[in-house]
């Protein structure tokens, strides 16, 4: 598929066909998704392909539990209708015949590690630095979308699942460094939803010359 029409033609995917998917699939997708740049090269991305149906619903559960125990407290009562759809579209994953579960670990550049040794807080670096770990992670996320895609899958990029990302790596053994980034289900898409509208070009594009 031409990197451009994989582009205009993907969409987030929502319900899935049954189907399994073969581990070389997966491992291709993966391996693509790694191909995205890095900062400092690093390469700050772990990749857990869950297909185990206990382990999916386990990861359903926690979710819902923690989404239970915020509407509970007295800031959500103006959210509630909103956290209670928060449900479904936080746990749809499980549904799908493997998810992704996306692993990152924080990085420090030099001038980083100078501006921490100089007493700067740890959110002055990120407004002045803008987590270039994340930004790395969002670029293999993304490679990862158009891959699954351009090998006949779908996906949808998750991250409110991230609400039991403790848990979540708790169930998985996931160890320190590593944190819950994203979940990514994979399938064969049970749905052709329509392109959703962008703002135009020219609203968001600027030349300075």
């Amino acid at each position: 598929m031409d990197v451009f029409e994989a582009i205009s033609a993907r969409r987030s995917i929502r319900k899935f066909k049954p189907d399994s998917i073969p581990e070389a699939d997966v491992r291709r997708v993966i391996e693509l998704a790694t191909m995205a740049p890095s900062a400092g090269n690093k390469q700050m991305w772990k990749f857990l392909a869950v297909t185990n149906r206990k382990v999916l619903d386990e990861m359903r559960d926690a979710i819902l539990r923690k989404l239970d125990l915020v509407c509970e407290w007295p800031e959500a009562e103006p959210y509630i209708a909103r956290l209670q759809a928060a449900k479904g579209w936080s746990t749809f994953f499980d549904r799908a015949p493997v998810t992704i579960v996306v692993l990152g670990e924080s990085y420090r550049s030099a001038i980083e590690e100078v501006l921490e040794k100089r007493g700067w807080e740890r959110s002055a670096i990120d407004a002045l630095r803008q987590r270039p770990d994340i930004q790395s992670l969002g670029a293999a996320m993304e490679n990862l979308c158009l891959a699954a895609h351009a090998t006949g899958y779908g996906t949808c990029w998750m991250t409110a699942p991230c609400i039991a990302g403790p848990e979540i790596k708790e169930l998985l053994g996931v160890m320190p460094p590593w944190e819950v980034i994203a979940l990514m289900p994979l399938g064969i898409p049970d749905e052709e939803p329509p392109a959703k509208p962008r703002k135009p070009v020219e609203e968001v594009l600027e030349f300075i010359g």
